[in-house]
């Protein structure tokens, strides 16, 4: 069966504080995150795509921009209650909010991947 994944990479700005963390995360501090959004399917539209990257673009934007340049724990999603506002948290995030703007019958959200640092990453998908 035949398989495309298409990808997009965009960078976000955001701070926040790991509320219960025994470390330095406890204190606030913030990231410049890289995040992949990576899109599947076995089946191309009737133009040959398995989704416009144009409105794969806007659907990860949209979603992006509600959490640049922002202190994560005042803002009011039940995601982030409590500081949790882990990369894991974000990237679940992140991913629940595209698939409900971009998912179809041939193009779904495979995973989101979220880099806190060049070194570490975070990775969520359904599977």
């Amino acid at each position: 069966m035949d398989c495309f994944e298409l990808t997009i990479d965009v960078e976000f700005c955001a701070a926040h504080i790991l509320v219960g963390h025994k470390g330095k995360c406890a204190n606030l501090h913030g990231h410049n995150y890289k995040t992949e959004v990576c899109i599947k399917g076995s089946e191309l539209n009737e133009i040959g795509m398995l989704i416009d990257f144009s409105d794969l673009k806007i659907a990860v934007n949209d979603t992006i921009d509600t959490l640049d340049h922002k202190y994560l724990n005042e803002i009011d999603y039940p995601e982030f209650l409590e500081g949790k506002t882990s990369a894991e948290n974000l990237a679940k995030y992140i991913f629940d909010k595209v698939s409900n703007k971009i998912d179809t019958d041939i193009a779904k959200i495979e995973y989101v991947r979220i880099w806190e640092t060049s070194k570490y990453s975070v990775k969520y998908s359904r599977k």
